[in-house]
C-alpha cells in the first residue's frame, strides 16, 4: 500500500514542480507517517494508551536508531546543512517542548493544540527556505524527492502510478494499519506483556518498516540524503501532529517512567544524531559515518534491552 501510494505521489511532485517543492517535501513526511498516526490513535481509543504512547516515542527512537543508523552503516550519509538547521534543530526543540509539557505527568487539550499549531511554523519555514533557494537547487531537491518516493516499497509489485493506484494504495495502507493495530492489542492481551513494551518494540518498528526499507534501499542506490531527511520529517510530524491530536481529542496522563527514561532517551538520541551531523560539517566530511551509524544502532538495541528487562 505504501509502495503504490508513494509511486503515485511522484506525479503530484512533478505537477507541483520547482514552484511548490516545499509542498511535495511536507507531503512525503505526512504520507510516510500515516501508519504511526493510525496505529497510535486506534490503540488509544481501544483502551491501550501504553501501546499508543509507545508507538509515538518508540517510532522516533526507531527512526534514529534503525532508519538512520542502519543506512549509515551501509554507506556514510550526507545532508544539506540548511536542512539540518531547518528540520534537525526544530526536531530537537520540539522534543524538549514535549518533555516540558509532560513534566506534570499529563498532556492536556491546550498543550495538544500548541503542539499541533507548532506544525504551522514548520510548514512556513520549509516554504520560505525553498523560496530562497536557486532554481538549480530546487530542481535538485525535486529530483531527490522523486527518487525518495521511487525507492519506497518492494520490487515486483509496481503498478502504473495514477489517482486510482493512489486510492488503492491508501486504502491498503489504512487497512494494513488497522490489521497491525488489532494484532498488537491481541498480542498484548494474550502474552500478558506490558502495553508500553509492546508499543515501544513491535508497535514502533512495524509502522516504521516502509521508512526503514526506503532509506536503506535508497542508501544502497547512493541516495545518501534520504535517511536523514526522512527521519527529521517523520519525527516532527509524529511528535507534533500525532501526539498533539491525541491530547486534543482526549487529555491523558503518563507514567513517571516516560518522563525519566523514554522521553529523555528520545532527546538524547536526537541530540546525538545532531552532534554527529554537525561534527561532519565542521570536519568537512560525510554527515554520519559508518561507526556513528553503528553507535546509533547500538543505543537503540540497548534501549530495547533495558525496556525488556524493566518489564520482565
Amino acid at each position: 500500500g505504501s509502495d503504490w501510494m508513494t509511486d503515485s505521489l511522484i506525479l503530484v511532485a512533478e505537477r507541483l514542480g520547482t514552484s511548490y517543492i516545499a509542498v511535495a517535501s511536507i507531503l512525503v513526511s505526512i504520507m510516510l507517517s500515516i501508519p504511526e498516526v493510525f496505529v497510535a490513535i486506534y490503540a488509544f481509543f481501544m483502551g491501550h494508551a501504553g501501546i499508543s504512547l509507545g508507538v509515538i516515542i518508540g517510532s522516533i527512537i526507531c527512526n534514529i536508531g534503525l532508519m538512520t543508523g542502519l543506512s549509515a552503516m551501509i554507506k556514510p550519509l550526507s545532508v544539506d546543512g540548511r536542512v539540518v538547521i531547518r528540520d534537525g534543530v526544530y526536531a530537537f526543540i520540539i522534543s524538549i517542548i514535549v518533555f516540558l509539557f509532560g513534566f506534570d505527568l499529563s498532556f492536556d487539550r491546550g498543550e495538544g493544540f500548541v503542539l499541533m499549531l507548532l506544525f504551522v511554523p514548520y510548514i512556513l519555514n520549509v516554504w520560505f527556505f525553498e523560496k530562497w533557494r536557486s532554481e538549480k537547487a530546487r530542481k535538485e531537491e525535486l529530483r531527490e524527492i522523486k527518487e525518495e518516493l521511487n525507492v519506497i516499497g518492494l520490487a515486483g509489485f509496481e503498478l502504473k502510478p495514477g489517482i486510482f493506484v493512489f486510492i488503492i494504495g491508501s486504502a491498503l495502507l489504512l487497512f494494513g494499519s488497522y490489521l497491525f493495530s488489532d494484532a498488537l492489542i491481541k498480542v498484548a492481551e494474550l502474552s500478558g506483556l506490558s502495553d508500553v513494551l509492546i508499543g515501544l518494540t513491535l508497535g514502533a518498528i512495524g509502522p516504521s518498516i516502509p521508512n526503514i526499507v526506503s532509506a536503506v534501499h535508497g542508501t544502497i542506490k547512493n541516495y545518501t540524503k534520504i535517511a536523514i531527511t526522512e527521519t527529521f520529517g517523520s519525527d516532527i510530524f509524529t511528535l507534533l501532529v500525532t501526539l498533539g491530536l491525541l491530547a486534543v481529542i482526549v487529555p491523558f496522563s503518563i507514567d513517571s517512567r516516560w518522563l525519566y527514561f523514554d522521553i529523555p532517551i528520545m532527546l538524547f538520541m536526537t541530540f546525538m544524531m545532531m552532534l554527529f551531523i554537525f561534527k561532519g560539517h565542521v570536519k568537512k566530511e560525510k554527515s554520519i559515518q559508518r561507526r556513528e551509524g553503528a553507535v546509533l544502532v547500538l543505543f537503540y538495541v540497548i534501549f530495547i534491552i533495558l525496556n525488556v528487562l524493566y518489564f520482565s
